[in-house]
């Protein structure tokens, strides 16, 4: 990808930061400190697409996001223009023709994962332990105050549907949100929303919505979805780095579970093997709860079948254990997006498509969101030889959570979608990205230097064999062969490319 001008950087980051807004190209050149013919010439040049071009892509992909959000009352219109769409008609085809669906169905879909969620027990096991927050009544300011309560509960029923917190009595909460309402008079509204460490009375994190009264239920359920979202990976976060210090003696199943996650994602052998010692302890402290045995799953499932493949001493045996757990793990799931995102991982590892798949479409059936959910379908349209739809997963992936511990996954995901796709000088740019991204994941270069062989760039293959070689000087071409279950033609060219660079059979 080209060094983009300071003017183009700089009306990239103005469209990005809000595609909805209609900026004039006159409007984004002033910005940019350049002639409107510049900026227009530079986006060709350096982007490939004019400014209008770029807003109308971006427009799509946030309405995009919304509708996979949406809460069961949200209406398609109502979401558009509020994106910036301004001809619904057109709007309708561009989406069709980017997405292979009318904006209908995308809705529908969302629908019918709300009702699938609702449907599920809203209860946790009894056994089953996880952190309490405590919603607080909002402050009001303004005539129509009386809307503080309404968002309040809205959040709170919202949140009520997310299997990782619970919402509970202010007396057992470990966490506090708070909020305030300020109606300025005119029909506008702005909610302003911080959750809080209640050991520490630290910040943890805040936001703000600002929105008209003329469609007070639309403005409530996109400030309470936004609010869930931000609060589950907030609480998870605090979660891991509440326990990442405790004495493991000390620490109770969930606590267990969150000190195993961060050793989990981080795919070394060392560290699944402590995650799973972890992840054992919590299983028998609660035997009924489904995200430890999702999570072990998972890392029997890297050991025995993905990129730790040729260190595993069993790797049918690790791949057999990921099955059964993921199995017993799919009868206790109360309907936890996450927990179907591993499960399907977990079977994606095992080389069972059709169950990943059915697992990948039942998390993003209940969260639309789900980051991980479009990380694993990702990968599972990358081994069924789909790259575009794959790229399109791993961008939403990125979209819908920029700073996910996964998000080297989809680095490499897109380069494995290039790399399907033949386009070897791009897989290789987006392999040397995940590179940098997890550091320790020399295992990339397996598929990086065959990339760099297959492109041409004999000097890089080199180098990036040479990293293979140093950490895995045991690897065969017919382990990498065997590892994951990519379409033949794939493992048919990476295994080209190695050879090349003189790796054993």
């Amino acid at each position: 990808m080209p060094i983009l001008p300071r003017d183009v950087k700089k009306a990239m980051a103005l469209l990005q930061a809000d595609p909805a807004r209609k900026s004039s190209i006159d409007d984004l050149a002033v910005a940019s400190g350049v002639a409107r013919r510049t900026l227009e010439k530079h986006f060709r040049r350096f982007v490939g697409r004019s400014p209008s071009q770029v807003r109308r892509e971006l427009v799509l992909q946030q309405v995009r996001r919304e509708l996979l959000r949406a809460q069961a009352e949200a209406s398609i219109t109502e979401i558009a223009l509020r994106c910036g769409v301004s001809h619904l008609g057109r709007f309708a085809l561009a989406y069709r023709r980017r997405y292979g669906e009318n904006p209908s169905v995308t809705l529908q879909r969302r629908k019918q994962g709300l009702s699938l969620c609702r449907s599920s027990s809203a209860l946790m096991p009894p056994t089953v332990d996880r952190p309490v927050v405590t919603v607080h009544p909002f402050e009001a300011t303004g005539p129509r105050a009386h809307f503080a309560t309404t968002v309040a509960d809205e959040i709170t029923c919202t949140l009520l549907g997310n299997r990782w917190l619970t919402v509970g009595s202010i007396y057992r909460a470990r966490y506090h949100l708070r909020g305030s309402v300020r109606d300025d008079g005119t029909g506008r509204l702005r909610i302003v929303v911080m959750l809080t460490d209640a050991a520490t009375g630290r910040h943890l994190w805040a936001d703000r919505w600002s929105g008209g009264l003329d469609d007070a239920y639309a403005f409530e359920e996109r400030v309470a979805a936004g609010v869930a979202t931000a609060v589950e990976r907030c609480v998870r976060t605090a979660e891991i780095q509440r326990t990442s210090h405790e004495d493991p003696a000390r620490l109770d199943a969930w606590g267990l579970t969150m000190k195993a996650l961060p050793r989990a994602l981080c795919i070394e052998k060392s560290a699944q093997t402590e995650a799973l010692d972890l992840l054992e302890r919590a299983m028998e402290l609660a035997p009924q709860d489904a995200l430890p045995m999702a999570l072990a799953a998972w890392c029997h499932g890297q050991l025995g079948s993905h990129y730790l493949a040729h260190l595993a001493p069993q790797p049918g045996a690790e791949k057999q254990a990921a099955r059964e757990l993921a199995l017993r793990a799919a009868r206790l799931n109360p309907g936890d997006a996450v927990v179907e995102a591993l499960l399907g991982a977990a079977h994606l590892l095992a080389h069972d498509l059709e169950v990943a798949a059915v697992h990948c479409e039942r998390a993003l059936a209940l969260d639309g969101g789900c980051v991980w959910g479009w990380n694993r379908s990702g990968l599972l349209n990358i081994y069924l030889g789909r790259p575009a739809d794959a790229i399109e997963c791993f961008q939403l992936a990125r979209s819908l959570g920029p700073n996910d511990p996964l998000n080297f996954f989809c680095s490499l995901g897109m380069g494995c979608a290039h790399f399907e796709a033949g386009r070897y000088d791009e897989a290789a740019r987006w392999f040397t990205r995940g590179l940098a991204e997890h550091p320790p994941a020399a295992w990339v270069n397996r598929f990086r230097s065959a990339a760099f062989a297959l492109a041409g760039r004999k000097e890089e293959a080199r180098r990036s064999f040479a990293e293979l070689t140093r950490t895995y000087p045991e690897l065969t071409i017919g382990q990498v062969r065997s590892a994951l279950p990519h379409t033949p033609s794939f493992r048919d060219r990476a295994c080209e490319g190695l050879a090349s660079l003189g790796m054993r059979p």
